[in-house]
């Protein structure tokens, strides 16, 4: 009930949900079919990105627990995968892989120098062999009725068969077996046939029809069969009596009965006629090599006796059917090797154990195997024993790894004298743009197998093949390239780590820092006998804006009292090279004053209108300056300036405002839903789109006109990201808002404010006729209370201005006036892209 209930209140929160992305459905429909709605992936990412506090009223006014949904949420429209387990098998991370191909793919992975732990035989889950096949039920092995009858097959009461007379007299008959074994043949009277084998009674009836019929042949074929009663006992799940079909076998019954238990044998099951065995079954046959040969086929009578399991080995590791297997006469570990299909390409035999109960204390204890021996293999084994296999351990001997920017990274075979050379041979091998002039060596240590680094030049070994430039490589180095253009800090991660890692109160970790101007700042490995210049190399050489000849090396050390003593060494880089230290902060100094490029651009009505390279310092008028001052059609009143901070502050905003929206129009509608149509969801969804097409324009306002009058009182200064466009003259008034016609007029320096509101069909009913203001072409903005001229003439409007009626918010809901909102955010939009566009 708990769960039918937080599906229903799941399925409510998820249809209002998507009524409020979509906004194309009625919220009384969405709810009336919630119980059958499931939402897309797009939908449900929409609410996660919601604010909690919307998420939260949007669930309260729908009257559902948040805490209750929000871990459906998190499962919905995601797909469970399925596995179906089965005994015998081996368990693989992806069921339909077997372990040859998992083995194969770990082959052509990428080559790691990563060791493994042996996984624990100990911890696999060993299934009965075998004991799996009785799930699929008695219908799946009932034995075929339409197949041609054995010529061995024995007549019995209750068989029919289809005679059919041919030559002088043509004619069918369907003759069954009565109780007495005879059929009653037309014309001839009781023929006896029980007993008598199929083939057997054909050669009779053939017999009797030509003694006593003259010039007719016969031709006979079997009908239906008959039923057979027999018993199945034993360690069955159903132990009783049954029917089956004349040809049913011993597993037919079998499986009839529901198969045999986990305690009853699989390798003696017995067939018993007139109260002695005529034969035994042993399934492992069936089951490892298809034959049939010893499933006998069953007559009126028979019991089949299941005794309870024998002695048992578990085979576990690697093996190809790791399981636990019944004994018969498998004697020695190589035979219950053989049960289990054989061991694996993977398997380390050399250190195989056993898992054994002490019969005299009935402890446990281990017995270790080497299987790669004839001894190993005729190990003697007992019951409840349980086979260990391990495999072989993901540890490459013998190799170098190459790594980095290079053509073929991976595995080579290492060979005694290997020098870096004779697997990279030349530049070629390296990929476009490689950083030739540092390389690194890891290296493993053989008595404490700790990692150190060594670097070298790649550029050296080139051309110096026989030098010391050239390094010899032992076995498991991994050898590490760079360029000029990926950030060094993710390929060496790794390495970091395990420096770090390595480092104890004797011995600090082996690592320096590089900051300043290079042009991979971050961490680096110390190698031996590191130089400043190999540290500088390693961060990818010196920036442009490097001094190259002043730096600095912070040193932490400790005293006899570990105290951190820190030490400041200012180093001339064209005459000192010194060696660093662990833990050491190389600085390296860049030139005073350095800027990095900083650009603004004028577009318009310029004489050169472009993108300029500006200095610290440097003003608006002299950039106009540079750019040729304005053009005579240029109209300064209306110069639109903005910036780049302002751009982004202004995105952020149109951001928070359209969630802001979306949750007052879910609130509207969730309330109103009863009362509102589609003309709505129009309308919200008009609301959002008008969001969606404002981009930021980030505008400052500046008086053009009084900056190139007056510089030395009103010029300022530019910013990277500044931009100005300056319009052509447009002799244009824009009326926006709640008007009836919202639409531009042509300037006429005659016309008021409330003239162009009535050309524009006047005000509606919405409007807020005491808030109107003005937006003037420069982006500043006057009210009417403020400004002289909306009552009188003094001031009169310019080209390129806006008026705004904007609507009255206490006569109208939320939905309404954001509607209205934004209608003048995207009217204003287009305002200034005509103004962009320098035209009418």
């Amino acid at each position: 009930m708990k769960t039918q209930k937080l599906h229903t209140a799941c399925s409510k929160l998820l249809a209002a949900i998507a009524m409020v992305i979509a906004t194309t459905t009625l919220l009384t429909s969405v709810l009336s079919h919630a119980q059958g709605y499931t939402p897309t992936a797009a939908q449900i990412e929409q609410f996660k990105r919601m604010p909690p506090a919307q998420q939260q009223a949007l669930a309260q006014s729908m009257g559902i627990d948040l805490d209750d949904i929000l871990g459906s949420l998190e499962n919905a429209n995601v797909p469970q995968q399925e596995t179906t387990p089965i005994s015998g098998n081996r368990n693989a991370p992806n069921p339909d892989q077997s372990d040859v191909e998992l083995n194969a793919r770990e082959a052509v992975d990428t080559l790691s120098l990563e060791e493994d732990k042996e996984t624990d035989a100990l911890h696999e889950k060993l299934e009965l062999f075998g004991y799996d096949i009785f799930q699929f039920g008695a219908d799946t092995f009932s034995p075929a009725t339409d197949i041609p009858i054995p010529a061995d097959y024995v007549m019995g009461p209750g068989d029919s068969l289809t005679i059919q007379l041919y030559g002088k007299e043509n004619s069918t008959h369907n003759l069954v077996l009565n109780r007495d074994g005879q059929v009653m043949f037309p014309n001839i009277g009781p023929v006896t046939l029980a007993g008598m084998s199929f083939s057997h009674v054909s050669q009779k009836i053939d017999d009797v029809v030509s003694q006593q019929m003259i010039g007719v042949k016969s031709s006979v074929s079997m009908g239906s069969l008959r039923t057979i009663r027999v018993f199945v006992m034993g360690d069955v799940n159903v132990a009783g009596s049954y029917v089956v079909g004349s040809l049913s076998t011993m597993t037919n019954a079998i499986f009839a009965s529901g198969g045999i238990t986990k305690i009853g044998s699989l390798r003696n099951i017995q067939l018993k006629r007139r109260g002695k065995v005529i034969t035994k079954l042993d399934l492992y046959d069936l089951l490892l090599s298809g034959d049939t040969s010893k499933d006998a086929r069953l007559l009126p009578g028979d019991v089949i006796f299941v005794p309870p399991i024998g002695k048992t080995v578990g085979v576990a590791g690697e093996v190809k059917r790791p399981a636990i297997y019944e004994l018969q006469n498998e004697k020695t570990v190589a035979q219950a090797l053989e049960l289990a299909g054989g061991l694996m390409p993977t398997a380390f035999v050399p250190a195989s154990r056993i898992e054994r109960i002490l019969k005299n204390s009935g402890e446990k204890t281990l017995v270790n195997l080497d299987l790669s021996t004839a001894k190993g293999n005729r190990f003697k084994i007992q019951d409840a024993d349980v086979i260990q296999i391990f495999s072989t351990l993901d540890t490459m001997r013998d190799i170098v790894k190459l790594d980095g920017h290079v053509k073929r990274p991976g595995g080579f075979a290492w060979r005694s004298d290997m020098r870096f050379t004779d697997i990279v041979t030349d530049v070629d091998d390296l990929l476009p743009n490689p950083d030739i002039d540092i390389a690194i060596i890891q290296r493993e240590q053989k008595d404490t197998r700790k990692i150190v680094v060594h670097t070298f030049s790649p550029r050296l070994a080139f051309a110096t093949p026989n030098s010391v430039h050239n390094p010899k490589l032992e076995s498991r180095d991994t050898i590490t390239l760079f360029d000029y253009e990926s950030d060094r800090s993710e390929l060496l991660f790794d390495l970091l780590a395990r420096l770090s890692t390595q480092s104890n109160i004797n011995e600090r970790t082996q690592i320096v820092k590089v900051t300043g101007s290079v042009r991979f700042p971050g961490d680096f490995p110390l190698s031996d006998e590191m130089t400043v210049n190999d540290a500088i190399y390693l961060a990818g050489g010196l920036t442009e804006n490097a001094m190259g000849s002043a730096g600095e090396i912070t040193r932490y050390s400790m005293n006899e009292a570990r105290e951190s003593v820190a030490m400041h060494i200012e180093l001339n880089m064209q005459l000192d090279n010194p060696l660093l230290s662990a833990g050491d902060t190389l600085t390296l100094k860049q030139i005073p004053l350095w800027q990095d490029k900083e650009l603004v651009e004028l577009t318009g009505e310029v004489l050169h209108p472009g993108t300029y390279s500006i200095l610290p310092g440097e003003t608006l008028m002299d950039v106009l300056y540079r750019a040729g001052g304005l053009t005579p059609h240029a109209y300064a009143p209306g110069a639109i300036f903005s910036r780049l901070e302002l751009r982004k502050l202004e995105q952020e905003r149109l951001q928070d405002l359209k969630e802001v929206i979306e949750a007052d129009i879910a609130a509207a509608n969730i309330q109103d839903s009863a009362l509102r149509d589609d003309k709505g969801s129009e309308e919200a969804a008009q609301i959002l789109n008008n969001i969606e097409g404002t981009e930021a324009v980030g505008r400052m306002v500046i008086d053009l006109p009084a900056i190139l009058v007056k510089p030395e009182a009103y010029d300022f200064q530019l910013e990277d990201g500044d931009r100005l466009d300056i319009p052509r003259y447009k002799p244009s008034v824009m009326v926006v808002g709640e008007v009836q016609f919202p639409t531009s007029h042509f300037f006429d320096n005659k016309l008021s404010v409330k003239d162009y509101i009535g050309r524009s069909g006047g005000t509606n009913q919405n409007a807020d006729n005491k808030r109107i203001y003005v937006v003037k072409a420069n982006g500043s903005v006057f009210l009417p209370s403020r400004s002289a001229w909306f009552r009188s003439k003094g001031e009169p409007l310019h080209p390129g201005d806006t008026i705004v009626v904007p609507i009255d918010t206490d006569r109208v809901d939320k939905l309404t006036v954001w509607t209205s909102v934004t209608q003048i955010l995207y009217q204003s939009a287009i305002a200034i892209a005509a103004v962009q566009g320098l035209g009418l």
